[in-house]
This record gives structure tokens, C-alpha cells and sequence, in this order.
């Protein structure tokens, strides 16, 4: 129809060519194929000019009104497509659990409404390869490693503490500071799917300037049962556990350091879903302040 209207107003066909940016050929080809399947002719065609036939007459006062029409349907599939409606897959680290996760969810069942999130929670290697094939929209990590793959926007820095246990000398302390654990056993992840956080305590330690003693947790809980084995003391974010935990104490590590939740999704395969989700998590964020400047 449009190459038709392109041939109707410039009664020329090497000029409606040019105009559509094709060669004159396909061009002709397609108008011949318009009028077989109406089944009338469209134009007069002469070796001096081209003229609309009654037939073609009407069709043009029709084919703006077609086209228009057209363009109205088509972008309201697409707009559907964006609508703050739909399923989201969302995967979350078991960090989150207790904190950030849930007040995600409650957000999102006040400002998004119309997205129902399918949470599955697993460690974060294991959520970034279901999210990289497909399984997974969006994914709330902990510590996640570099990946160019993936889009990553931060959600939140989260204050590190250390995690001992109730008689453990440090655990009357107000604050420790990090290079004081130079002496001792850091318990990190016993699994290569969290790689990201293993690297990461041994980067902040060696910032302050000591080589970690770590061993991985032989347990998937990281490190609550652990500290009660008394295997080592565990640096952690307080909002990965339960609010009340018996055995367990929480130092605040003083100067601050941060441990980073990040939300990650692949980046051409944005939907309404997502983008309401993505919404509510950022206006969560900015609220919250959520985002400290001197992150670690």
C-alpha cells in the first residue's frame, strides 16, 4: 500500500523508486501484484505518462486512512509489549534474603502491580548463567564477577561486618578494623559459583594490607554454622541473616567497607515487566540511599 500511494502521488515510477530508496523493478513488480489481487488496474500506463485509473482514484482517497490505521495497530502491539504487565523471572542471591530481597517484593507489589515476579533464589554464578541463557529477566547478585555480557546497575552498597561467634575474644568489641583479622581464619565460599565474593575478601584485605588466611566453608549456609564450629570468623553483610540468631554476634568493621548487591539483565531484552521492575527497584534505592559514595 505504501508503494502504492508512492506511485499514486508522484505518477512517476522512477521517482516513487527514489523516494521509497529501491530500484524500479521490485517496485513495478509489487504494484502489478496490488492489482491482481484486487483485480482491477490501478493506473494507465503510457510510454509518455501514468495516470490513476477510478479504481486507483479510490483507492488512494482510502490509503492514507489504511495506513494510518495500520500504524496505530502496530504500535499498540508494540506498546503492549512495554506495558507494565507481564511475568518477570527474577533471580536472587540467598544474601538478599532476609533484607533487600523482601523489600524489593513489597515495593514492587505496590508500584507494579501488574508484574508478577517468579523469584528463584540460588547462588549468583549459578543465577548469571541461567540469566545469560534465557531461564532468568533479571537477577539480584551479591559480589557479582565482571561479565561485558550482562547490564549491571548497583542497587546497594551494603556496610560489611564481621560475623563471630558469642565467645569469640572479638566479640565485645564496638568495631573492628579489617587489618585486625591479619591473624585470622576467614571463612569464604566453599563454591566456585560464588567466586565473586572469595575474590572480593581477598581484595579488601589485601587493600589493607595483608595476605588473607581463608578456607572455604564446608557448609552452603556461608558461614553460620561455621562460626559455630568454630572454624574462623566470617566478613559478611548483617542483612544475610535472620534478625535474631542465637551464638552469632555482629561486629561493625570501622573504617567502613562496602560489599556491593547489583541488579543484572540482558541488556536487548528489555519489557514492560522489566522496566516497571527496574523502576521500583531505582526509586527503592534512591529513597533508601542506598548508594554510598565511598563503597569499597
Amino acid at each position: 500500500m505504501r508503494y502504492f500511494v508512492a506511485v499514486a502521488e508522484e505518477l512517476n515510477f522512477t521517482r516513487a523508486a527514489e523516494r521509497l530508496h529501491m530500484a524500479q523493478p521490485p517496485l513495478s513488480a509489487a504494484i502489478r501484484q496490488l492489482e491482481e489481487q484486487l483485480g482491477v488496474a490501478l493506473f494507465e500506463r503510457t510510454t509518455r505518462q501514468v495516470e490513476l485509473t477510478p479504481a486507483g482514484t479510490l483507492l488512494l482517497e482510502k490509503a492514507h486512512a489504511l495506513l494510518a490505521h495500520a500504524d496505530e495497530v502496530f504500535s499498540s502491539v508494540r506498546d503492549m509489549e512495554r506495558e507494565p504487565i507481564g511475568k518477570l523471572r527474577l533471580g536472587v542471591t540467598p544474601t538478599a534474603r532476609f533484607g533487600l530481597a523482601a523489600e524489593l517484593f513489597a515495593a514492587c507489589a505496590t508500584q507494579a502491580a501488574g508484574v508478577m515476579l517468579y523469584p528463584r533464589e540460588d547462588t549468583t554464578g549459578v543465577l548469571l548463567r541461567e540469566l545469560r541463557a534465557g531461564r532468568l529477566d533479571l537477577v539480584l547478585a551479591f559480589c557479582a564477577p565482571p561479565d561485558d555480557t550482562l547490564v549491571r546497575e548497583r542497587l546497594r552498597d551494603e556496610p560489611a561486618v564481621l560475623h563471630v561467634g558469642a565467645s569469640h575474644p572479638l566479640a565485645a568489641r564496638t568495631s573492628v578494623a579489617l587489618e585486625e583479622l591479619r591473624d585470622e581464619r576467614l571463612i569464604v565460599a566453599g563454591s566456585p559459583d560464588s567466586s565473586g565474593y572469595t575474590a572480593m575478601i581477598a581484595q579488601l584485605c589485601r587493600a589493607a594490607g595483608f595476605e588473607p588466611n581463608t578456607a572455604p566453608d564446608p557448609y552452603p549456609d556461608l558461614g553460620l554454622r561455621a562460626i559455630r564450629d568454630g572454624l574462623g570468623v566470617v566478613v559478611y553483610v548483617r542483612t544475610a541473616f535472620a534478625s535474631e540468631l542465637e551464638g552469632s554476634v555482629f561486629v561493625p568493621i570501622e573504617p567502613q567497607i562496602t560489599m556491593p548487591f547489583d541488579l543484572l539483565w540482558r541488556g536487548a531484552t528489555n519489557s514492560g515487566a522489566l522496566d516497571a521492575t527496574l523502576g521500583v527497584a531505582r526509586r527503592l534505592r534512591d529513597r533508601e540511599d542506598w548508594l554510598i559514595a565511598t563503597s569499597g
